[in-house]
């Protein structure tokens, strides 16, 4: 299915969805997202939780192996295997870019062939990287080890998962060649920090304020060229056929398949694709824009939790019929 048949899919189930009468349950949940989208303890947030985590000290037996100690976390998946992948995969991650080294095999693969997670036994992980030794770039051998990996309900996701991973050189010689690496436990949490930000300023409709956030973290600039390639954070560009005066409208890609956009008369609001026919409004796929690599870097996505609040929190700011049914019946 291309793009174009998946925008005209969930435009028309939208349209139908908000054309049926709103149930006591629709009411419920809607009166329920509109009080908040994001909790204000910390410690009921993956975020609250893992600043606490990061404190953890490694233990010196470790410290006495050449072992350096990096943590990971994930939230986006109502899946506890998946949300474990990705842990593991961002703590592994932020250890090569602490030694400054790349990986010569997927690492992502390897996970998901031997997936970890809280209930079995798979702790260990064998890789390849690249190291360069007398201006030579030779394979070293890499140790993963996870100390910690756990399932914790948060605000965000009841099967979010936290994940303590070690890693060293398999070989002292390698060891000594490389570069002493840095002491960065965790970049992925202020991405959390920073995206966290955004949501909430999605939230409340202050569109400046979400533009303003992703601008701070400016980057080389790249173009998506398809829809399936967005990812939170990107650039998008709304237009009106039969109003060319409105010219480009601006919006901004928070996740499964819902974003943020100033639409003229109406404000800030928050849609999901194909809604914006609701406004007569059309998107341009050729005006896809990505101002930062951060998020892309990190694969980081929303929760679906967080998201599918704020949708609803703007269900009451759309129209209920495209702009040409609407005429119709006034006529």
């Amino acid at each position: 299915m291309n793009a174009v048949a998946v925008c005209a899919l969930l435009f028309i189930t939208q349209l139908y969805a908000a054309a049926l009468p709103a149930g006591p349950t629709t009411q419920q949940t809607a009166k329920k997202f509109k009080e908040k989208c994001w909790s204000k303890d910390d410690d009921s947030t993956l975020l609250g939780l893992m600043e606490t985590v990061l404190k953890t000290p490694l233990e010196q037996t470790y410290i006495n192996n050449d072992y350096i100690q990096t943590f990971g976390c994930a939230y986006e998946d109502d899946d506890i295997e998946e949300n474990s992948i990705r842990a593991v995969f961002r703590a592994v991650d932020q250890s090569l870019r602490n030694r400054r080294v790349t990986a010569r095999d997927n690492v992502l693969g390897l996970l998901r062939s031997h997936p970890p997670r809280p209930d079995n036994l798979t702790r260990d992980y064998t890789l390849y990287v690249s190291l360069v030794k007398n201006e030579q770039v030779q394979q070293a051998r890499y140790e993963v080890k996870i100390l910690d990996l756990e399932m914790v309900p948060t605000f965000e996701s009841s099967r979010a998962v936290w994940a303590r991973v070690i890693t060293r050189y398999a070989y002292q010689e390698d060891f000594k060649n490389a570069p002493m690496p840095q002491e960065n436990p965790s970049e992925f949490i202020h991405v959390m920090e920073l995206a966290e930000k955004i949501l909430e300023s999605a939230g409340k409709g202050d569109f400046h304020e979400v533009n303003e956030l992703i601008a701070s973290t400016q980057k080389p600039t790249f173009h998506p060229t398809d829809i399936r390639d967005l990812v939170f954070g990107d650039f998008m560009t709304l237009f009106s056929e039969k109003d060319p005066a409105l010219g480009e409208i601006p919006a901004i890609y928070i996740g499964k398949g819902i974003y943020i956009a100033k639409i003229p008369k109406f404000g800030s609001t928050i849609l999901k694709f194909g809604e914006e026919r609701l406004f007569g409004l059309r998107l341009d796929t050729s005006m896809f824009h990505r101002a930062s690599s951060l998020f892309v870097n990190l694969q980081y996505q929303a929760p679906e939790s967080v998201l599918q609040c704020v949708l609803l929190r703007f269900g009451h700011k759309k129209p209920l019929y495209l702009p040409d049914l609407a005429s119709e019946k006034l006529q």
